[in-house]
């Protein structure tokens, strides 16, 4: 059953007859009934549904750090998953159905601040170590911006992070690791944002290591 809204020429949602209304963040759109596909998917369309499904699993268990380093993209007109997925499927490379994922052209993070320099990583008795620079310009980025790292486990397809956030002026950070990662290939990444949360610094990919 169809609800009319503010009258007969008002909104709509629901189903009525052929048409469906509804509404998204307060936009009102009518649509068609779909129909049923009787038509096989190309080889082309498989392919593009296989690379969604790639990038779609890899990013889903992110949601929470999509909204800390995509807070600045207008999501108006799209979810803020749709976004980054779009930004990040170029990432997908390879040929049908050997797809694979391109870590370092990953995305978790977008904007103009200071990205963390002089990344490195260490490893030792599960702990993996990640320092920068945590020196800033006259002009761009701050002692008390904060820090956020990412680890994925490629074999376990599991997520790590820090225990806590912490500043730029800081330095390092340690990421505790399970014992079933070790010898597995770990990829890191990280970015800044300021402490108020108006700027964030692009993704810095800080490579592939074994995990020990």
């Amino acid at each position: 059953m169809a609800k009319f809204v503010n009258g007969a020429n008002g909104t709509f949602s629901g189903k009525v007859g052929s048409v469906i209304g509804s509404s998204w963040r307060s936009i009102h759109y009518m649509r068609g009934l779909s129909k049923k596909r009787t038509k096989p998917f190309s080889e082309g369309q498989i392919a593009q549904q296989l690379r969604f499904s790639l990038m779609g699993r890899l990013l889903l268990p992110l949601r929470g750090l999509m909204e800390i380093g995509f807070a600045n993209l207008d999501t108006s007109h799209a979810t803020l998953f749709n976004l980054v997925m779009a930004r990040n499927l170029p990432a997908v490379e390879g040929e049908y159905p050997d797809f694979s994922i391109n870590y370092s052209q990953l995305q978790f993070s977008n904007g103009s601040l200071l990205q963390p320099r002089g990344v490195s990583v260490a490893l030792a008795s599960g702990i993996l170590t990640l320092s920068w620079n945590p020196q800033t310009t006259p002009f761009n980025g701050k002692a008390d911006d904060e820090v956020y790292t990412l680890l994925y486990d490629q074999e376990q397809q599991l997520f790590y992070t820090a225990d806590t956030v912490v500043t730029r002026g800081e330095g390092q950070v340690e990421i505790p690791l399970d014992a079933e990662s070790v010898g597995h290939t770990g990829e890191v990444w990280l970015f800044a944002m300021s402490r108020d949360g108006k700027l964030i610094s692009p993704t810095v990919y800080a490579g592939s290591h074994t995990l020990e």
